[in-house]
């Protein structure tokens, strides 16, 4: 089966590290994605600034859920906050991000497979990449 994103929601600058009088800054990125293999990966892009300058860009591929040492599982959910409001988006963002487990209490660490990344990476790359910072609500493909 060839991998195609089903579904994807991006979340755009969820919240970044620095002041505006130091010369670097941090930004994260955070979209998730729904895969015909019915994964859900979330695809975090951190960009490091230097003196207003982009000095590097790292991506980070993981999957949406994870099972737990006690037997509970953590999931992402599409949520229906809509990108017109921005409350409602970061409400839904920081009620997955805060309720994420301590690695350690993660009983399998599955890495995504180099296809799955390869899927998200290049539809990240060819359609999100130039509006990373709109937010968009769920967005079925």
């Amino acid at each position: 089966m060839t991998l195609k994103i089903h579904k994807y929601k991006n979340y755009g600058c969820a919240f970044d590290a620095g002041e505006d009088t130091d010369n670097w800054r941090h930004k994260f990125y955070w979209s998730f994605y729904e895969l015909n293999n019915g994964k859900i990966m979330v695809l975090e892009n951190v960009e490091y600034w230097e003196n207003d300058k982009l000095i590097e860009q790292e991506y980070d591929y993981t999957y949406a859920k994870s099972e737990l040492l006690n037997g509970d599982t953590h999931s992402y959910k599409f949520g229906d906050a809509k990108a017109s409001d921005e409350n409602a988006m970061s409400k839904e963002f920081f009620q997955w991000f805060d309720s994420l487990p301590p690695y350690h209490h993660v009983k399998k660490k599955n890495l995504p497979t180099k296809e799955e990344i390869n899927c998200v990476e290049q539809f990240y790359l060819e359609n999100m990449m130039n509006k990373k910072d709109k937010k968009t609500n769920s967005i079925f493909l």
